[in-house]
């Protein structure tokens, strides 16, 4: 089971020990939940009905907004927003594994884009994609706020400013993913909903509505991560708090098996500003060498995107 941690801003005196109790689920398997947040169960269920409505759109209707590499402005070539069809995306490639089979899951994501309403974005031009809009909009920015607080938990577990995270991620380019997976049926070739992969963020957190999530312990086992309330995050951290702690916080492998019925989820993506370096805190080095040398956000960002994408220029 993994760790329950409470935000509840209303705990007198316990920011401190909220902090370490964060930091501990990090050392041990990257994973814990978060309640108390302080985030409407509306905001969580109007991004699910009116995602669930964008899904239901016969697929000829979908496949008018396209998720395209560029699809929209951006600060490098990747920029996500749009429709993505089953099997038209692979979790392997994005670890660096080609040749693996692609995931049963059909996806809708914006960006930080989505809080501007002036911008041109790849959503239904009628009612029901403006409330697709407005409450991923809405869902968007309730999970910044999460993310941020979050963040600054950890300085603070790490002996860091405050802000340190804050200022090293107030630009970047956060994503948001609205994720529909089928019930397993007899023509798929498996039961992938999405491939074992780890995360290339800061913090990442997930909302669900059923079974399919799991995760790889330290001993190879998968065990299912099954929190159904959709207003209770599941947060994992990523690859960039791996390498800034020497790999002492977990960035633990992850998958999604496909069920006997239909599975949503979301998943909002914390990043790192383009030119903040990620490279070791000395702390965590003082012992060790560290694994990993410094690297600017945006390079690290270009060489996973190229993989995912299958760019020639990938590392």
């Amino acid at each position: 089971m993994i760790p329950v941690i409470d935000l509840d801003p209303e705990r007198p005196g316990l920011e401190h020990r909220t902090a370490e109790e964060i930091s501990d689920a990090c050392r041990q398997t990257g994973f814990f939940v978060v309640r108390g947040h302080g985030i409407a169960r509306e905001v969580f269920d109007d991004a699910y009905d009116a995602s669930l409505r964008f899904f239901r759109l016969p697929l000829e209707n979908k496949r008018e907004f396209p998720m395209r590499t560029s699809t929209a402005r951006g600060d490098n070539d990747y920029s996500p927003y749009g429709y993505s069809a089953l099997l038209s995306e692979n979790a392997y490639a994005y670890t660096g594994k080609p040749g693996m089979p692609s995931d049963y899951v059909e996806k809708f994501s914006t960006g930080r884009l989505i809080l501007n309403d002036d911008e041109e974005l790849p959503f239904p031009d009628d009612e029901s994609g403006a409330q697709l809009r407005a409450a991923l909009k809405q869902y968007f920015a309730a999970c910044e706020t999460v993310a941020g607080r979050i963040a600054e938990l950890l300085a603070l577990a790490l002996d860091l400013p405050r802000d340190f995270f804050a200022t090293r991620t107030n630009t970047s380019n956060d994503s948001l993913r609205s994720h529909l997976y089928p019930g397993v049926a007899p023509e798929f070739l498996n039961d992938q909903g999405m491939g074992q992969h780890t995360d290339g963020t800061l913090i990442t957190l997930l909302t669900q509505d059923g079974p399919g999530l799991q995760l790889q312990d330290r001993s190879g086992r998968w065990l299912d991560i099954d929190v159904r309330e959709r207003d209770s995050f599941i947060v994992n951290i990523g690859d960039l708090m791996a390498r800034w702690s020497n790999d002492e916080y977990v960035s633990t492998p992850h998958r999604v098996r496909l069920a006997d019925r239909q599975r949503q989820s979301i998943v909002f993506f914390k990043l790192a500003n383009d030119d903040t370096v990620i490279e070791c805190f000395p702390k965590f080095a003082a012992d060790r060498p560290a694994k990993y040398e410094p690297i600017r956000y945006e390079d690290y960002s270009l060489q996973k995107m190229n993989l995912l994408f299958g760019r020639e220029d990938a590392q």
